[in-house]
């Protein structure tokens, strides 16, 4: 039994990602934990006083509690899936403390979180969830960019920058997940600097056990040569290695040996080393 934390904020991004985990796990048994981080400030003093019957942890998260059952109701009835079950979370803490708490408490396998695509890094850097998530969250974390609508996936790309290794736990989580679902795997070595050619002979070694496409390229800003590969190539999902250590300078720089995620347009698998 898999435990999968959606995370909602009650947007309809949210609500898109949380549909794209149904479908995407519709095979395996799950006990789904739906959950809101209730922002400390952002009650009323409606909220204290609506009933003198209920306590005040009951005034603030009335609400967003019959958002969340409404949720689960609608999950429910619309995909019937014997195999799925569902329970609710609302907590008070901050965002990521609330989450990590969650992903011990709950031994979470999968959190699954939406990303509006914004293209400013500087709104990203400040008022994103989705990157403080995958920045400070040591979970596998699937991340499902706006208004994507889920197909089958049969072709997963692993980038790798001249930092990334092929070995560890990072790739063993990635063949479980590649055995999981029956993907095929391409890898895409970018050397923008052609600055770690050595590895290459790394590669070749560590994925000989592997059917798999792998392609180099060098010379290449990391977006570029991945955007690039999206277009030519039959691309479902993509799989990233994420360092926790300077992972915030590793996606945002402007050097040409970064990703930067908000530029992706498939749904993607992070992976923390």
């Amino acid at each position: 039994m898999k435990n999968i934390l959606l995370l909602s904020d009650f947007s309809a991004n949210s609500k898109n990602a949380i549909h794209y985990a149904m479908r995407f796990f519709k095979n395996q048994k799950c006990i789904f934990h739906l959950m809101h981080v209730h922002k400390t400030g952002s009650y009323t003093s409606d909220d204290l006083m609506h009933s003198p019957k209920e306590s005040i942890y009951e005034s603030i998260t009335r609400e967003p509690r019959e958002k969340l059952n409404s949720i689960k109701e609608d999950l429910k009835e619309t995909y019937k899936n014997l195999n799925h079950q569902f329970e609710i979370h609302i907590d008070f803490d901050v965002f990521i403390d609330a989450i990590n708490q969650a992903v011990k408490n709950k031994k979470i396998d999968f959190i699954v979180i939406g990303t509006n695509g914004a293209t400013s890094a500087k709104e990203i850097l400040l008022g994103s969830n989705t990157i403080n998530v995958i920045r400070k969250v040591n979970c596998k974390t699937l991340v499902i960019p706006e208004d994507y609508r889920f197909t089958p996936i049969k072709e997963l790309l692993l980038p790798l920058d001249p930092r990334d290794v092929i070995d560890g736990k990072q790739f063993t989580d990635l063949l479980e997940f590649m055995e999981t679902y029956q993907l095929n795997l391409n890898v895409l070595r970018v050397n923008p600097n052609k600055e770690n050619a050595e590895i290459e002979k790394q590669d070749v070694s560590n994925l000989s056990i592997l059917k798999c496409k792998y392609q180099v390229v060098n010379n290449v800003p990391i977006d570029f040569a991945l955007l690039s590969y999206l277009q030519t190539n039959t691309i479902d999902f993509i799989s990233l290695f994420v360092k926790n250590k300077g992972f915030l300078e590793h996606l945002f720089s402007k050097g040409n040996t970064k990703i930067n995620i908000s530029k992706i347009p498939k749904p993607m698998l992070v992976l923390h080393g």
